[in-house]
């Protein structure tokens, strides 16, 4: 297993990683570190087997209402705004019935930028140093989400995300690099699959796979498996194709440009072999492996920003993950 791990208040080594270094070794977190949001707790018994009476007496509209649930979960929390010592400008894009808010920090038309597309609101808050440290290196920024959402224009999250990220991107031309977080860096893979121009991607506790974290999303709420398979069934009519379409296996190969994937190994909310997948599959990808930062403190942690950093200056960072192509997914 590779490793590199990470101190919370900035005990990292200066040392650049070549590409055969020995994992790099840190302690974890401090104790009186803030601590990472948990994730969401599961509902009590009772609601839990409510739930599980809905999934066998009237199971399609449990699926619906679990989708209604599914799309509040999954949405984001806007783009940061107000960050001290960075002036901002913001525009509104309309584009064939919805509206994106953008906001850029210094010009992306004359100098190189990064593409961040929608947060939610933990990965938003932590967006302030990363602006203050990018363009403190001299890159411009740029983020954007969504004004409104409608039923009328509801696909799914991953989808509406990856066409605005294209839209955004051919405004803005090519990006010095594209970064995301969660499902914002599956956006940032399936865009960039489908014609997103970026000389280099950043992936922070990425999802690979929309089925996984759907049945992920079942187990929680405690819906049942029969519930869970209507539910899957109505997603992919919802967006005209299987998810198994859109899993990091069969997308990410196709993908040559320098990629960092950055994952927590004790990640609760998206497995760490999810980002693992990527590494291994992304052809020119490397894997930095923090531990007990958790799915959201990755974004919090001075020494993985760091670390981005010097990714984005062309340092090898993290280890390179090794399969061979001659087996199928699942084997090596």
């Amino acid at each position: 297993m590779l490793l590199s791990r990470h101190a919370a208040h900035g005990a990292h080594t200066a040392e650049s990683l070549n590409d055969t270094p020995p994992p790099s070794i840190a302690t974890p977190r401090d104790a009186d570190a803030e601590a990472t949001p948990a994730t969401p707790a599961a509902p009590r018994g009772w609601s839990r087997m409510l739930q599980r009476l809905a999934g066998v007496f009237a199971p399609r509209h449990a699926a619906r209402k679990g989708l209604l649930r599914l799309d509040e979960e999954t949405a984001f929390a806007g783009c940061p705004r107000g960050i001290d010592g960075c002036p901002e400008h913001r525009e509104t894009l309309v584009l064939r019935g919805r509206r994106l808010q953008v906001v850029s920090w210094g010009d992306p038309r004359r100098q190189p930028y990064v593409l961040i597309p929608p947060l939610d609101a933990t990965g938003r808050d932590a967006m302030a140093a990363w602006v203050r440290s990018l363009t403190a290196q001299g890159y411009a920024v740029v983020a954007f989400a969504r004004e409104g959402r409608t039923v009328a224009t509801q696909t799914s999250t991953l989808l509406e995300t990856t066409g605005d990220l294209l839209e955004v991107g051919r405004r803005c031309g090519e990006a010095a690099a594209v970064m995301g977080h969660s499902l914002g860096a599956m956006s940032v893979v399936l865009a960039l699959h489908q014609g997103l121009r970026a000389k280099r991607a950043i992936l922070v506790s990425a999802q690979a796979d929309p089925r996984a974290a759907l049945q992920r999303f079942v187990d929680r709420s405690g819906m049942g498996p029969r519930v869970g398979a209507r539910m899957l069934a109505l997603l992919e009519s919802r967006i005209g194709q299987g998810l198994d379409a859109l899993q990091a296996h069969r997308i990410a190969p196709a993908i040559g440009i320098p990629v960092l994937v950055v994952h927590d190994l004790l990640d609760d909310e998206v497995p760490w072999d999810e980002g693992e997948r990527f590494a291994r599959h992304l052809s020119a990808s490397r894997l930095l492996t923090t531990l007990d930062l958790g799915h959201h403190g990755v974004l919090n942690d001075p020494a993985v920003l760091r670390d981005c950093l010097r990714f984005l200056k062309g340092e090898a960072i993290g280890d390179r993950v090794v399969s061979s192509p001659n087996l199928p997914y699942g084997l090596a």
